[in-house]
Formats: C-alpha cells, structure tokens, sequence
C-alpha cells in the first residue's frame, strides 16, 4: 500500500502487457522499489460499463503507484482511448470514508460526476470509489478509493482505518489559500 493517500496514477493504455514491459525498464532505474513486490494484475474488470477492462498496478510501500487500464473495445473508456489516444486517465486518493469525503467535497462546491455517487466492486466487496471531475482538478479525474494494500499475493486485500479526513481545520495553515467553509 502506498505511504499516503495518494495512492496511485492510473494510464489508459493500448496494451497492457507492453505497459508493464515498458514501465519496468523505467522503474528499475528511477524507481526499483516499485519492482520489489509482485504487481497487482487483474486480466478482467467485470463491473459497469467497461467491464472486460485489463488492468495492472506496480505496488509501491514508499511512494505514489503507477497502475495502467486496458479498455475492452466498445466501451466508453476504449472509445476514449481511440479518440484521444493514451493517456493519464486518473490520481487517486484512498480514504476511509469515500461517501463522507464525496458529502465534504460537495459541499465545498467541488465538480463531483454522478453528484458524487459512490460505486461498489462486487468482486471486492469492501471496496469503494467516485470521482472528481476534471473541471475542478484542472484537467485530470480524480478517483477517491477505499484504502487497499497488496500483500504480495498478486491482489488487493482491504486496508482499513489508513486515511482518515477529520475535517474542516484539520489543515488551518492552508486557510488563507481556500477559506474552510463553515459546516
């Protein structure tokens, strides 16, 4: 599991496996620990509207992850993937209370796609996420997830109770910047 909650960035790519290919050459020399655990790779998302996606992820104890995302043709990411080519798709953000963290989002008058809804893995039952819409990020989705960790075994286990948001104050010196909105 990553050291902080911002877990990984997440690249829609053409072919999977060229990916990885490509990436371990880059990680062995900017970045070998990401090569020290078995990565995380599912060979078929079976939810929602891109079901049949690939998708594999270097796991990373110390830092931020890369994942990658293999669309299936047809669906809307693999249309996207054709229209706009390959690309950053995602950051994501891990925390303990998705639906809470959505509410706190929302009312700081944050793009939320779907008014903040939050989805459900029917293979990992404990996992859960929504987005952020790129109107507010400036560009890129973000993804706010359940906390997960790898346990060398080639899966996402559950990681409870990792990243907890207090709420507003938490972070005062930031204050002056975006002024905390009274609840």
């Amino acid at each position: 599991m990553p050291s902080g909650p911002f877990a990984h960035v997440c690249m829609v790519v053409r072919d999977l496996d060229k990916a990885i290919e490509d990436w371990t050459k880059i990680l062995r020399v900017l970045d070998p620990q990401s090569l020290e655990k078995r990565i995380v790779k599912y060979d078929e998302f079976s939810s929602g509207d891109d079901a049949g996606m690939k998708w594999a992820t270097f796991v990373n104890e110390y830092s931020t992850e890369i994942q990658f995302i293999q669309p299936a043709p047809g669906t809307p990411m693999g249309r996207r993937l054709d229209k706009v080519g390959e690309h950053v798709h995602h950051l994501c953000f891990s925390t303990d209370d998705v639906p809470g963290a959505m509410a706190k989002l929302k009312a700081e008058g944050i793009d939320l796609p779907g008014d903040g809804e939050t989805f459900n893995d029917p293979d990992m039952t404990w996992q859960k996420w929504s987005w952020v819409g790129a109107k507010s990020t400036h560009g890129c989705l973000i993804e706010v997830a359940s906390p997960y960790e790898s346990r060398n075994d080639g899966n996402w286990h559950h990681a409870p109770n990792k990243f907890a948001y207090k709420g507003p104050g938490e972070h005062p010196s930031h204050a002056e910047v975006a002024p905390i909105k009274a609840a």
